[in-house]
């Protein structure tokens, strides 16, 4: 299990080696974009850009035309897979808790209700009664699947909230919100 996360984090790190040097290739063309278009309006809209400085519209500007959906793509599954060993003590913890408090089935008294007289299965013919306690053990493990899916889809739903509440509007809007 340690080598899983070890080799977990080293992927991770490739990952936002990658995503750094996209980001500095991203911010070479945000400057080139930058010094055209601050031409452009110092030439044919001065009064636009008044009392804006060119560090203030490179900020600006960089908000606008940054993309920014690799960025939080990185940041989620970094949250996956630190969520992970937090996930799995998390649901180990409700289903120990669950099992205290009588709660869940226990797999033996199933199984012996899944028996006839002869000690042969229902659904199962020709199935010793130990193999239906492990058919039913085996069940548990869809908890744990359904649990992770369900912390999964939270982190989902926190990013894409801060993704799409986070988004900017169009150059002029953010430069009238950034003078204002």
């Amino acid at each position: 299990m340690v080598g899983f996360f070890i080799i977990v984090a080293l992927l991770l790190v490739a990952l936002f080696a990658l995503y750094w040097r996209w980001r500095q290739r991203i911010e070479a063309e945000i400057n080139e974009g930058v010094e055209v278009d601050w031409a452009h309006f110092q030439k044919h809209e001065p009064e636009f850009l008044g009392g804006m400085t060119k560090e203030q519209f490179r900020d600006v500007y960089a908000r606008v035309h940054t993309p920014r959906f690799p960025g939080y793509a990185l940041a989620t599954v970094a949250s996956f897979c630190a969520a992970l060993p937090l996930s799995f003590a998390l649901l180990a913890g409700g289903l120990m808790l669950a099992d205290a408090l009588g709660l869940t089935p226990q797999p033996a008294s199933v199984a012996n209700q899944l028996l006839i007289e002869d000690g042969q299965m229902r659904f199962l013919s020709n199935t010793p009664p130990e193999a239906a306690l492990y058919y039913l053990e085996d069940l548990s493990g869809f908890y744990y699947f359904f649990g992770i899916i369900f912390i999964w889809l939270l982190i989902v739903a926190f990013y894409m909230r801060r993704y799409h509440a986070r988004r900017p509007g169009y150059l002029r809007d953010e430069i009238i919100r950034a003078r204002s």
